[in-house]
């Protein structure tokens, strides 16, 4: 794939405070790339970067499609970004919204009717274009700020938490719209979040962020199944964190099994609790003393079918062998 967007050694720093400390990575053509990780991480600092709002310290570069862009400003680099506070006019209606960027470069006002007419229709909201903000739901009014944005007909979207304001369900179909949206206009986008399941669901690659460093770089499957570090490990999803022999240890919930007789390689263990969660049961079991793996409270987590906790009979006190298989066993010095 070609690359897009080049991030060299870019620092930032505010005062004594380290916002960004040498971060490097690069974005293909038509990728979707999130940076993730927790509030302070310097994801948001970076992202304002990107755009131009934010400059780094000396020694930092970005390439825009092979063009250094590091000291361009925003008007230059032709993007179109989207805040998680919508930040419409509430003055304007709808279409009005989404027109103001373009009334703006003076385009021709036929070119502008067809140009939010079509950002309308993409994100299937021609019926509301007369409405103003205030009698639009969180959702239309996020959508509304994204059409402004496509308006304009940028080459590369920056997304800043968008969906974060917004309900647990809204936030669900939304996101599922501005993934197909990207894939369908096949535009570049780098989008900001610390919602570890937003990462994994809407992302071709995931940039890990802590402490203003990358912890890691890769796709949501790799980061998943594949942490570099303990702190992506314990970031991205659940996961039980185990100690042997003076060594560090991952493992997610689903990938341990259970059976009701040992096995060479199970441990005995005693079901101290159970959940249910729909699909599935999540079982913490009790580890015995005598076991070769510790972990800080003692517990291990595993999820596993209903089907199975049925057929097993599982209930609190039950007494289960849990088998760590060697190849979803990450491991750190």
């Amino acid at each position: 794939m070609m690359e897009f967007l080049t991030i060299q050694n870019v620092t930032k720093t505010f005062g004594h405070f380290v916002a960004l400390d040498h971060i490097n990575f690069s974005v293909n053509k038509k990728e979707f790339v999130c940076l993730l990780g927790p509030s302070g991480c310097g994801k948001t600092t970076l992202l304002r970067i990107i755009a131009g709002l934010e400059e780094p310290n000396i020694g930092s570069k970005i390439f825009l499609e092979g063009k250094e862009i590091t000291t361009a400003p925003p008007s230059k680099r032709n993007f179109g970004i989207v805040f998680q506070s919508y930040a419409l006019f509430p003055n304007l209606n709808a279409y009005q919204n989404i027109a103001y960027g373009l009334k703006n470069k003076k385009l021709p006002k036929k070119e502008i009717d067809e140009r939010v007419r079509e950002a309308l229709s993409l994100i299937h909201l021609e019926h509301i274009k007369d409405r103003y903000p205030a009698q639009l739901s969180g959702g239309q009014q996020q959508r509304i700020a994204l059409a402004r944005a496509l308006a304009l007909s940028p080459s590369f979207l920056l997304l800043d938490e968008p969906l974060s304001a917004l309900d647990a369900k809204v936030r669900l179909n939304l996101r599922m719209e501005i993934r197909k949206l990207q894939e369908k206009l096949g535009i570049t986008t780098i989008m900001v979040t610390h919602d570890q399941e937003e990462a994994l669901t809407m992302a071709d690659k995931i940039v890990v962020m802590n402490n203003a460093q990358i912890e890691q770089i890769g796709t949501p499957q790799e980061i998943y199944e594949y942490p570099k570090t303990p702190f992506v490990a314990d970031f991205i999803g659940t996961v039980n964190m185990l100690s042997k022999e003076g060594a560090s240890m991952a493992i997610r919930p689903e990938q341990i099994q259970i059976a009701e007789v040992q096995s060479e390689h199970g441990i005995q263990t005693v079901v101290k609790d159970l959940e249910f969660r729909g699909a599935f049961y999540r079982l913490f079991l009790q580890l015995n003393e005598k076991v070769p793996y510790q972990t800080p409270d003692n517990l291990l987590v595993v999820d596993i079918p209903v089907q199975l906790v049925r057929k097993l009979h599982i209930q609190k006190g039950s007494i289960l062998f849990a088998e760590m298989p060697q190849s979803h066993l990450v491991t750190y010095v």
